[in-house]
């Protein structure tokens, strides 16, 4: 049975114990860094990288970044998600710090490296938290390695069921030039002011030397189509879905079709950001996804974990 679906919606205050506490917020950054070493493992031959935070025998959560991104996109959520919990933020093969061999990125070469990855680790459940495309990834790693995964948490992906009116059906894509790296950010930011000339310029040197073009060409070559009512209902674990009322590339009522489609499913609403919660609204994220977890974790579904 279908358990009902909650609509959570995140103001600027935060509820705690039934009294709202004013919280001061933080600067919000476009373009960030870990403060964390970036560590290796070898999986299938190939260095995959990732960095890694928090108690070793909490349970683990592992992000994934959308398609032209890396791990740095967590930049503001790792050290808070990191208080209580272990996690693991990857550059999936073919991004970031990772080797990037020339093949066909399909959505198994990268589950199964994060399957691998959790094999060497001795890790054997985590939850898969994913921006856009690393949220569809969230949902094909559940779909291919159900033993691996004790909950997801995917933010606007378009991967998901339903009409997909409205939207950005031709967002600015990844042309190396300051005017189409403007026009991108524009897209995808709620708050237009946070995209300045210094971001723009900081955004797209990380573009020009980040060395995916294969990588992403490979893998939208091969897109695969939207997730179907029948395949989401395959995933039987907790699963948060996250999105912001202003998204003008995925509007909201994709994510609650995403929602209503996953036996666990619950929607968050995030307000005053675009297409990336994570980054444009990192403090009502971190909330939304602790409270997620604790949650979870008070249900039995959340296990501690031995370490390696």
């Amino acid at each position: 049975m279908h358990m009902i679906r909650v609509l959570l919606v995140i103001s600027s205050a935060v509820a705690v114990s039934g009294v709202a506490r004013a919280q001061t917020p933080q600067p919000r950054r476009l373009v960030d860094e870990l403060r964390v070493p970036v560590r290796y493992a070898t999986v299938f031959g190939q260095r995959l990288a990732y960095y890694e935070a928090g108690p070793p025998r909490a349970p683990t959560l592992v992000l994934i970044p959308s398609l032209g991104w890396d791990a740095h996109a967590w930049a503001q959520n790792l050290p808070a998600l990191a208080a209580k919990y272990h996690v693991i933020a990857v550059d999936p093969l073919g991004l970031g710090r990772s080797d990037k061999p020339l093949i066909d990125y399909t959505m198994d070469t990268w589950t199964d490296g994060f399957a691998e990855l959790m094999r060497l680790k001795g890790i054997d459940r985590a939850v898969f938290v994913g921006a856009v495309m690393g949220g569809a990834l969230a949902v094909q790693m559940a779909l291919d390695h159900p033993e691996r995964v004790a909950a997801i948490v995917v933010a606007a992906s378009n991967t998901g069921p339903g009409p997909h009116e409205g939207g950005i059906r031709n967002p600015s894509g990844y042309a190396p030039s300051l005017a189409a790296t403007r026009a991108s950010l524009l897209d995808a930011f709620f708050d237009s002011t946070l995209v300045t000339d210094s971001v723009v310029r900081a955004r797209l040197v990380s573009r020009l030397a980040a060395g995916d073009g294969y990588t992403i060409q490979r893998h939208l070559a091969d897109h695969r189509v939207p997730y179907a009512p029948a395949e989401l209902a395959r995933i039987t674990v907790p699963a948060l879905i996250v999105w912001c009322r202003e998204d003008r590339i995925t509007p909201l009522s994709w994510g609650q079709d995403y929602a209503d489609a996953l036996p666990q499913g619950r929607l968050a609403v995030l307000e005053r950001c675009g297409h990336y919660p994570n980054i444009e609204q990192p403090e009502q994220f971190n909330r939304t996804v602790t409270a997620f977890l604790d949650s979870a974790a008070a249900a039995g579904t959340l296990k501690p974990r031995v370490p390696e």
